[in-house]
C-alpha cells in the first residue's frame, strides 16, 4: 500500500492539482463574463430596435373601395382618405367619427377582403423594429356566417414624423 501512495504522490502532486483547479476556475470566471457582456449588449440592441409607436385608432368609418387581398395603405391626406373611407357617424354617445388632422398624422389602414363572417379586427400595437420599418399587430377573430358581407378593416392615425416607414403586418 505504500507503494502505491507513493505513487499516486508522485503522479499528482498537490500543486498540479492546485493549478489545474486554479485554471477550471478561471476559465469558468472567463466564460461567465463572456456570457454576462454578450447579453448585455444583445438586450440594449433590442431595446433601442423595438420602440413603440404611439397610434390613436379610428373610429366610425367604412370602407368604400372593394379590396380583394389583405391591403395595408397609408393615406397622407384628407382628399385621398375621402377616396377610402366615408363617415358613418351615428347619434349618441361615441357616435363621431375620429378626427384627423392631416398637417400633423397619417393613416395606417389595414383592410380585409369582404366576408361573410362577422369578422372582429382590431390593432394592438405599432413598433419601430428598425430603421424605417413599423410592424403592426393586430386581433382577428371570425365568427358566425351572416346573410350580408362587409369589408372588415382598422384605420391607425400615426404621427407623421413616421411617413417614411414601410409598414408590415406580423
Amino acid at each position: 500500500m505504500g507503494s502505491l501512495a507513493l505513487m499516486n504522490n508522485s503522479l499528482f502532486p498537490n500543486k498540479n492539482i492546485k493549478v489545474f483547479n486554479n485554471m477550471k476556475q478561471l476559465l469558468f470566471l472567463f466564460g461567465a463574463i463572456i456570457l454576462f457582456c454578450t447579453s448585455c449588449s444583445t438586450h440594449r440592441t433590442l431595446v433601442e430596435s423595438n420602440k413603440e409607436v404611439s397610434f390613436t385608432e379610428g373610429k366610425n368609418y367604412f370602407h368604400i373601395g372593394k379590396e380583394t387581398k389583405p391591403t395595408i395603405m397609408k393615406i397622407a391626406s384628407q382628399p385621398e382618405f375621402e377616396k377610402q373611407f366615408g363617415m358613418a357617424t351615428f347619434m349618441g354617445k361615441g357616435g363621431e367619427a375620429t378626427p384627423i388632422d392631416f398637417n400633423k398624422s397619417f393613416v395606417i389602414a389595414y383592410i380585409l377582403p369582404e366576408s361573410n363572417r362577422r369578422t372582429e379586427l382590431r390593432p394592438l400595437s405599432l413598433t419601430k423594429k428598425r430603421k424605417k420599418h413599423l410592424v403592426m399587430k393586430y386581433f382577428m377573430k371570425e365568427g358566425v356566417t351572416q346573410s350580408f358581407t362587409t369589408q372588415p378593416f382598422f384605420i391607425m392615425i400615426v404621427d407623421k414624423a413616421f411617413w417614411d416607414y414601410k409598414v408590415t403586418e406580423e
